[in-house]
């Protein structure tokens, strides 16, 4: 008997008032679902709260999660059974998908968002410890600031006095 392999995406809502380590679990739990039936995870992403466009189990807001994943149709069945009788998932959709129209980007993006926070986070531990040189850094520009106005008003004084003068012979 052949096998037929098909590339699936899907789509779930989780509730938005988890937190990251709350959500990593239930994420390793569908994608090793999908391994466990012999289906293959190709790429997975946790998008942004979101709200709603309507109210469903009493909830406003959602976090989406992403994942692309091949396997048998059996594989695609079980994932969708498993997702009905799940208390977490808010609401979820799988689709067929032919291989050319997978796109991968927005996990790119959900990943490099993810790196680019975390980069933040690194440079504002670092940003800390120069805060406390940074305003005797300010002060000493804003000397020069101060003084650079009253430079103008000497040369247009200046500019005046010039001006005056052959008037008065």
């Amino acid at each position: 008997m052949k096998t037929t392999i098909r590339n699936y995406e899907t789509l779930y809502i989780v509730d938005s008032t988890l937190t990251d380590e709350q959500i990593s679990p239930i994420i390793d739990k569908y994608s090793n679902l999908v391994t466990e039936q012999g289906g293959e995870v190709q790429a997975h992403a946790k998008w942004d709260k979101r709200r709603l466009a309507y109210e469903i189990k009493g909830k406003r807001e959602g976090t989406y999660i992403l994942m692309y994943f091949t396997g048998e149709p059996a594989v695609e069945k079980e994932l969708d059974r498993v997702f009905r009788i799940s208390d977490e998932i808010i609401r979820h959709i799988i689709l067929r998908v032919e291989p050319e129209r997978i796109d991968t980007s927005y996990v790119d993006r959900a990943q490099a968002k993810a790196a680019q926070e975390t980069q933040a986070e690194e440079a504002a531990v670092s940003s800390e410890e120069t805060v406390e040189e940074a305003p005797a850094a300010e002060a000493e520009p804003a000397k020069e600031e101060t003084e650079a106005p009253a430079a103008e008003e000497e040369s247009v004084q200046t500019e005046e006095s010039k001006q005056e003068e052959p008037n008065e012979e």
